[in-house]
């Protein structure tokens, strides 16, 4: 059985399964849970569990035993799924007379579901899977994350041919809205750029994701125009060395779309580039197999409004398997 809430402010669900009761109150950030257990089961509370925690409290004064827990949702190996609309934390409630491997006598999913918020952005928790720069009030984001993008990925080693799922967002905070492109991206072995450095391209021409005219790489739809979510085809370039990828993220006004200011996939079942964000406009990327021109003084322009930034990822390990 599942034991759910959805919460817009707080909500108190309650459920009964042979005569065992369950109460969960989802908070913000943490969950409340009352197990009042079947009068015949003489449970021994220390078998009792959400995820891998025991019971923040325990009594058994009315004959049948009730534990109740407290728990973050950073805590108890809660598991948050990301969709359009929706956070979801989810765990499991059980009672395990008998230690691994030996199945639990009885068990419950337990569900938090929460609207997502419209400026809400996956924490990065590890410099290892993201970098963040801030600067002129913005903050900027960018991280390796899992296939589903729902947090960071739990490893950054790839095989060859594998998929890299790569995020970028910026806090707009009070800020004008603005859209966000991953402008330029090459993979180096060096955290730090020098002119003699050998680099791998990935996107070039302001937006133009040139790997996915040679490999299967690709700019998946947005969610909102403040976030880009890339999956990368792992290159066989730096294998088994320490790899970086350094990108040039920039913010613009999201009705002013551009040669400079665009994201292009190369659809080769169509043999031609297409503009993520409108392919009515896809002549924007016309110019991504030769030289997209711009204004030269429109981008330094921007370099001194703060709305250009640089990013290092990594280091991640390419793996020939």
């Amino acid at each position: 059985m599942i034991f759910w809430g959805v919460l817009l402010v707080l909500t108190v669900v309650a459920f009964a399964s042979g005569s065992d009761e369950v109460n969960v109150t989802c908070h913000g950030d943490s969950v409340t849970l009352t197990w009042t257990l079947n009068a015949s089961r003489d449970a021994d509370p220390s078998r009792i569990f959400l995820g891998n925690c025991h019971p923040s409290s325990y009594s058994n004064h009315t004959g049948r035993g009730v534990a109740t827990f407290r728990a973050l949702f950073r805590d108890c190996r809660f598991k948050r799924v990301v969709t359009g609309d929706h956070l979801i934390y989810k765990n499991m409630l059980a009672y395990r007379p008998s230690a691994k491997p030996n199945p639990p006598e009885i068990f419950h999913e337990v569900l938090c579901v929460f609207d997502r918020p419209d400026n809400w952005i996956p924490p990065l928790f590890s410099s290892s899977y993201g970098a963040v720069h801030g600067y002129g009030g913005l903050h900027f984001y960018i991280g390796i994350m899992k296939d589903d993008f729902s947090g960071p990925a739990q490893s950054t080693s790839f095989p060859v041919g594998s998929q890299i799922p790569i995020w970028a967002a910026v806090d707009q905070q009070a800020h004008m809205p603005l859209i966000l492109f991953l402008q330029e991206c090459v993979a180096a072995t060096v955290p730090e750029m020098g002119a003699s450095h050998q680099v791998y391209p990935l996107i070039t021409n302001g937006g133009c994701l040139v790997d996915s005219k040679e490999g299967a790489s690709k700019f998946h739809p947005r969610r909102r125009t403040s976030e880009m979510f890339l999956s990368l085809q792992a290159f066989d370039f730096g294998v088994e060395e320490d790899v970086y990828i350094h990108c040039k993220i920039a913010v613009w006004d999201p009705k002013n779309l551009n040669r400079q200011m665009k994201a292009c996939n190369y659809v080769r079942e169509l043999g031609r580039w297409e503009l993520l964000d409108d392919p009515s406009r896809n002549s924007l990327c016309s110019c991504c197999d030769t030289q997209c021109h711009y204004r030269k003084g429109r981008s330094a322009e921007l370099d001194s409004q703060g709305l250009i930034q640089n990013a290092v990822l990594g280091p991640l390990t390419i793996v020939d398997v």
